[in-house]
């Protein structure tokens, strides 16, 4: 709550019969002054029925016997739980062996004879086979080309044998 909720409320709550506090010393004193109050025997207000204590422990016995038989826990043997975990441990691990023995598959090697077929069969230009070597990766910094000398013969009978002129002049 907060302060301000508070201010309204004029009254505490608490209230006492009217003339309690002028009349209260007068019957303390006067309860003190009876003698008769004073020397009476006291009476202890605890009670307890006649034979209780000779039955007590006949009662908690019979208690205690009617609570272990209803709060008697259930007994598992731990030892055969263990060993079937045991079992199926070794189950699943023969089956994970056996699976990796069965699936292995058979991979064939490229060979240079089939890499070279599927570039000629796909027809591709300089510029994609370029293209496609840089995406593969297969660039790589210590890749050199092995240069070959060739003399003007040869390279006379390759033009003349594989290239037409007439291409190159309108190129």
């Amino acid at each position: 709550m907060k302060k301000g909720n508070l201010k309204h409320i004029k009254s505490s709550g608490f209230k006492v019969p009217k003339g309690y506090f002028t009349h209260v010393e007068a019957k303390i004193l006067a309860s003190t002054r009876n003698p008769s109050v004073l020397n009476e025997p006291k009476t202890n207000p605890f009670k307890t029925p006649n034979s209780y204590f000779s039955n007590l422990n006949d009662q908690i016995l019979q208690k205690l016997e009617t609570e272990d038989h209803a709060n008697k826990p259930k007994v598992v043997n731990l030892q055969s739980r263990s060993s079937m975990y045991y079992i199926a441990s070794i189950a699943a691990s023969l089956l994970l062996f056996l699976a990796v023995l069965m699936n292995k598959t058979n991979t064939e090697e490229l060979s240079v004879d089939m890499v070279e077929n599927y570039l000629v069969q796909q027809d591709l230009s300089s510029y994609e086979l370029a293209e496609l070597l840089a995406d593969a990766n297969l660039l790589s910094d210590d890749f050199t080309i092995v240069e070959t000398n060739y003399n003007e013969e040869q390279l006379e009978t390759y033009l003349m044998d594989n290239v037409d002129i007439e291409e190159i002049i309108e190129q």
